[in-house]
């Protein structure tokens, strides 16, 4: 037979063996080599990117949480001021729904004042500039406002273009009413020292010159004067000793501790009945107009002094078995002081009459003392409503 020759051998002797051909890679094998490369550095790339996004997806996820989750009003605002997203603590402090904040401008939130500040804010920003926590009250959707510091960030896109601003709102109520309790308790700390200074400065200046002057008086008296000089000189020293008793009483109050504000009128029951104890009975007292209500405190201060002066004189003149105290508040305050004691009659100087005149004419008021036909004496002391300062000549 014959000799069979395959048609895919080449009949050229001299071309490569099958066995050569076999020992070097052909064009196809090379591609085939390059091809797997290329997909096997494809997939590790995309493996890498999965990996990217998956971190990339967590760490949105964090920040998600972390937005959802803060007590803090969070919203992001476009470049036209619009709002685009809307927190639940932005809901919790100011009420709002997000479907009643998104799309519309941010300034609905606040009041002009507050939105001022808000624009200075992004102006800043604007001119690449660090813009400053700033304090502003923004409306709730009840209507109120709430005290919040507001921090605002800008937002920018991967080229570094400005596409909006990152708006934090936090709530600062209870951090302002702290500062101002503490600001109120440095005032009294402030009040008492001076209060305290002022009581050390009676104790050892005025009523050791006054109790001086009254030994003297005491010497002067033991000594042979005639009757009527010797009695000016008790009458002197007594009342020096009630001037003494007076300042002591005045030092014990100044070291007493402030106490909140009462009303005008339970401060007027106090005093007639701290007076009780001197005078032997209670005064009677009768209120007419509104004297809480439109009395200012800098005004009740001067009334107060004004009684406690008239019941210290009926105490130590009068001789009254019973005292009349009306407190009238309408166009002028009126103090009006009446006892059934022994009557005024011939004025005498008297420091305590001459200081009840010029606290009311300090104060643009007027003081009159007047005898009554049944006995006893009227004192009538009056000075405008918003009396707070001495009155300044024009």
């Amino acid at each position: 037979m014959g000799e069979v020759v395959d048609p895919r051998t080449p009949a050229d002797p001299g071309s490569p063996s099958v066995t050569g051909s076999a020992s070097e890679p052909d064009g196809r094998t090379l591609l085939i080599d390059e091809l797997r490369q290329e997909l096997e550095d494809t997939n590790r790339g995309l493996i890498a990117l999965h990996t990217e996004l998956e971190a990339a997806r967590a760490g949105e996820a964090r920040l998600a949480a972390i937005v959802a989750s803060s007590d803090d009003a969070m919203l992001a605002v476009d470049a036209d001021g619009l709002v685009q997203t809307w927190n639940p603590g932005a809901r919790r402090l100011l009420g709002h729904g997000e479907l009643e904040v998104v799309g519309r401008p941010v300034q609905h939130l606040m009041s002009q004042g507050a939105f001022d500040a808000f624009r200075s804010a992004v102006e800043q920003i604007r001119a690449r500039r660090h813009a400053e926590p700033h304090q502003s009250r923004w409306r709730r959707a009840d209507g109120g406002e709430v005290d919040v510091a507001v921090t605002v960030s800008a937002m920018r896109d991967a080229a570094g273009e400005l596409i909006g601003f990152c708006t934090v709102a936090r709530d600062i109520t209870q951090q302002l009413a702290a500062q101002a309790e503490l600001a109120a308790a440095r005032a009294d700390r402030v009040v008492t020292d001076e209060r305290e200074r002022i009581a050390r400065d009676l104790h050892d200046m005025v009523i050791q010159r006054v109790f001086g002057a009254g030994l003297v008086l005491q010497s002067i008296a033991a000594r042979d004067v005639q009757a009527g000089p010797a009695a000016r000189i008790t009458t002197v020293i007594d009342e020096l000793d009630s001037t003494i008793k007076e300042l002591r009483n005045t030092i014990f109050e100044l070291n007493r501790p402030t106490q909140k504000a009462v009303s005008l009128r339970a401060q007027v029951l106090g005093e007639t009945a701290a007076a009780e104890a001197r005078l032997g009975f209670a005064p009677a007292v009768e209120f007419h107009g509104p004297v809480d209500a439109t009395v200012p405190d800098e005004t009740a201060v001067h009334l107060l002094a004004a009684l406690r002066e008239a019941l210290s004189n009926v105490g130590r003149h009068a001789d009254a078995s019973a005292v009349q105290v009306t407190v009238r508040a309408a166009e002028d305050l009126l103090l009006e002081v009446v006892d059934n004691g022994r009557g005024i009659g011939t004025p005498t100087r008297s420091s305590g009459l001459t200081n009840l005149r010029r606290r009311a004419e300090r104060f643009g008021g007027t003081f009159e003392v007047t005898g009554r036909a049944e006995g006893g004496t009227r004192v009538c002391w009056r000075i405008p409503v918003a009396a707070g300062g001495p009155v300044r000549a024009s």
